[in-house]
Order: C-alpha cells, then structure tokens, then sequence
C-alpha cells in the first residue's frame, strides 16, 4: 500500500479517514463542555444523532455518482462541504444552530466514506483490499490516539470551539493529497438521482429516530410511519431501473446479513460508546481531560480487531472472522453494563470498553472484505453505497437510541434534564441530588439495551454464514467437486 504506485491514494484515502475521525472523536469528548456552554442538554443527543442522519442519507445517495462521475470528483466535493461545514460550527450561537452545522457537515462525511469505500475496493488488488481497510480502522485508531489528547489540550487550555477551527487546515491537506490521484468513472455511464428513493430513505431514517427519541405512545405513530415508508420504497425500487437502493444488494444473501449484522452490532456498541463522555464527567465526576481521552479505549480496540481480522483472513474465512468478532463483542457489553451497574473503578471499565472495540473492529472490518469479495468492480460504488448505507444506520440508531434511554432515566429520576447541565459545571458540593447517579442508572439502561440488539445482530450473522456454506455445497454438487 506504500509502494511507489499506490501511495498517492493510499495517502488521499486516509488523510480523508483521519478528518472524519478527528471530528467524530473529539465532538463525542467535547459533549459535557457543549452543553454546559450552549444549554439545551434535551437535545445533546442530536448534535451527534443529525450529523449521523445526514452522513448516512449521503452515503447512499452518493453511490450511482461514484459509479459515473468517479471517485476523484466526489471526494473533492465531499472534502470541501465537510470542512466548511465543521470550521462554521465553531461561530454556532445555540444548539440549534450547532445541530443545523452538523446536519451540513453530516453530507460530507457521507460522501467522503462513500468515495473512501469505493476507492479501497478500485485502487487494490484483491489480495491487499483485507489490509487496505484494516489500515483505514488504523489511521482511525492513531486518530483515537491523536484526536482525544488534541481535544484533552483544547479542552483545558482553550475551548470547544477550536476542535471545529482545525477543520480548514485539515481539510486544505485532505484535498491536497487527493485532487489528481483517484479514480475518474468506472461503472455506469450516467448517474442518476432518485428524489423519490431518496425522500422516502429519508422518511424512513428521520421517524425511526423520532420513534426512538420520543419513548411514549407517540413513537407507535412514527413507527407506522417507518413501516408505510418501508413498503413504499420496495414498491417504488422494483418498478424502476435505477433506484438508490437497489434490493438486490441489500436484500439477498450475503448482502443481507452482512449489513443487518453490521448495523446491529454497531447500534449496541455505540448506544453506549457515544455516551461514555457524559458518563465520565457527569456520573462519575471526571477531570476535562479525562472526559476527552474516554473515548481513546474503545476507538484502539477497534483498531486492534480490525488489524486481527485482516490477519486472520489469510487462513479463515470472512463469514467465520464476523462470527469470532461478536462472540468476543457480546459478552463483553454484557460485562460493561455490570460494571457500570456496580459503579467499577473507572480503569477496569475502560479496559471492558477496549474489548468491546476489538470484536466490532473485527467483525465490520471481515464484513467490508467479504462485500468486495462477492462484488462486481462495476457496481462497487452502489454495492458499497448500499451497505455504508445499512451499516451506518448503527451509528445513527445507536446514538439515537442510547441518548433516548439515558435521558428518559435521568427524567424519570430527577424530574429534569437540564439539572444535568448544573452537574457538568458543578463542584460535588453543589451538584444537584442524584444527578450523578441518574446518569449511571441511564447509562447501564443504554448498555443494557445495546447487548439485546447485538444479540440481535449475531443471529444475523449466523444466518449470512449458513447461507454461504449452503452456497459452496451446492456448487460442489454442481460441479462434482467436494467443498468443505
């Protein structure tokens, strides 16, 4: 990946990786100093939740362009709204305001990991695409290094608002390495934009995640709404040629459970991982600086299980290392949430949240391998668009679902939200009673609900490998050849 030939885009690649990564890491450790400055802690959760909702709509929507305009093209739009988007937020008056930013700066995350997949599986040979993506998930972990000690000094020397000013230079170098050395088209000949298709993925994403934030009768009304819009688009995607989702790469066998597992797992995890700030400073009263390294644990051990599962792909099986990486995720979020519930010295905690990094690295990194391997080089930019897509929808549920959770715990018990706020910016003496333990009840409620989904998930992938042993006896039989 470092030769002569393949280091201009490797560098393009995962200098764009490690801007989407600074963001994501040093938003989640900056959360507690947002709200006490910019209030309105009810709606905390969307400062992560909108961005996700956009950048997922815009992975998927991105995936025909890439086909026809060309990787090179997207990723420079992809860049330059990312980066203006994010410095802007730093001048964000409210809440409000801030979400509105990150709502901006969500499409352009989504079409650099649209353009970045797309790239990964067109730049390399097959033999070093397993690596490719592992390396992404490092430049991501040395990131979860860099990004959380960056936040830790801006956190305690200057203020939030300069983790979103490193937003130009950082994007000016992205753009740098990357304006000449992608991919020009590859796939169809002309893109196009599905506005029906689309509007109706956004109606699907948009009530689910009001379904999941309103926790009361309400949600029953959002939920039928998901189930109407549901059916529409299946409707909608088998009556015309080119839909933004095609089905038959997101409904059939592999493509089906590489993706439900894959967003299931990361809903579970990250129902917990985008709360381990609040948790750090407002349940168990740490320092800014320890708020902002909390997020370190989690982010290495995906790095780690993503490095194993490209390793472990030279002499097993892709379906086999998504199996391994849930076994390992699994029982470890179930021993986050007993530790959590027993108030753990912190360290203990952060080495359960290292694990639980390991097996989602792992699985996710084996899943993105065996979709290039089942794949056409032709419809690479819609098959990878498609399970960005599905997948990335765990980032924005669990988000979602974990802040929902919390929040309706800390209600319940202190009556109001905002108390949480006085507590971010409080000395023990002063904080409001039980704040502190209403946001660890909420947190473990968050871990709790996590582990069912990930269950959920495992399930899934079991299913997608039953599928694929099937595959390979009936083409023994086929052949007359004996495939074990």
């Amino acid at each position: 990946m470092l030769s002569r030939q393949l280091l201009p885009a490797s560098t393009a690649i995962f200098a764009t990786s490690a801007l989407a990564s600074f963001q994501a890491l040093g938003i989640a450790a900056a959360l507690p100093d947002i709200a006490g400055d910019l209030g309105d802690v009810s709606l905390l959760p969307w400062v992560i939740t909108a961005f996700l909702v956009t950048s997922s709509l815009a992975t998927v929507v991105a995936g025909p362009f890439i086909d026809s305009v060309g990787v090179s093209r997207m990723f420079r739009l992809a860049v330059t709204i990312f980066a203006t988007a994010g410095f802007a937020a730093a001048f964000a008056p409210s809440m409000e305001a801030l979400i509105g930013l990150r709502v901006l700066q969500g499409v352009g995350a989504g079409l650099i990991l649209s353009a970045g997949t797309a790239a990964i599986s067109l730049v390399y040979p097959q033999s070093l695409v397993g690596r490719a993506f592992a390396a992404n998930a490092t430049v991501w972990g040395v990131m979860g290094v860099a990004g959380p000690a960056v936040a830790a000094l801006i956190l305690t020397v200057l203020s939030w608002e300069w983790i979103f000013y490193l937003n130009l230079p950082m994007g000016a170098i992205a753009l740098y390495a990357g304006w000449k050395v992608l991919p020009g088209p590859f796939g169809e000949s002309a893109g196009r934009f599905d506005l029906r298709g689309s509007t109706l993925l956004a109606v699907i994403t948009v009530a689910t995640l009001f379904a999941v934030d309103a926790l009361s009768v309400v949600s029953f009304v959002w939920l039928s709404v998901v189930v109407v819009a549901l059916f529409t688009y299946v409707w909608h995607a088998r009556r015309v040629p080119a839909p933004v989702v095609k089905l038959e790469h997101i409904a059939p066998q592999p493509y089906r459970g590489l993706g439900l597992s894959s967003a299931l797992m990361l809903t579970g995890t990250f129902a917990m991982n985008s709360y381990i700030p609040l948790y750090v400073r407002a349940g168990r009263h740490g320092s800014a600086g320890l708020t902002a390294w909390s997020v370190l644990p989690l982010t290495v051990g995906w790095t780690v299980g993503a490095t194993l599962s490209s390793r472990m792909a030279d002499r097993h099986s892709e379906s086999w290392i998504v199996l391994v990486g849930f076994m390992v995720n699994l029982p470890v979020l179930a021993l986050a949430w007993v530790l959590v519930t027993i108030n753990a010295p912190l360290p203990g905690t952060f080495v359960v949240f290292f694990a639980a990094g390991v097996g989602v690295g792992m699985a996710t990194n084996a899943a993105l391998t065996l979709m290039r391997a089942v794949t056409d080089p032709t419809k690479m930019g819609r098959v990878g668009s498609a399970h960005l897509f599905v997948r990335n929808q765990g980032f924005t549920f669990g988000a979602a679902i974990g802040g929902a959770v919390l929040l309706f715990v800390v209600a319940n018990q202190l009556g109001d939200v905002e108390l949480v706020r006085e507590l971010i910016g409080s000395s023990d003496a002063v904080a409001p009673p039980g704040a502190a333990e209403a946001v660890q009840s909420g947190f473990a409620a968050s871990i709790a609900v996590g582990c069912v989904l990930s269950a959920l998930g495992l399930i899934s992938a079991i299913n997608m490998r039953r599928s694929l042993s099937d595959a390979r006896v009936a083409k023994g039989r086929n052949t007359g050849t004996a495939i074990a």
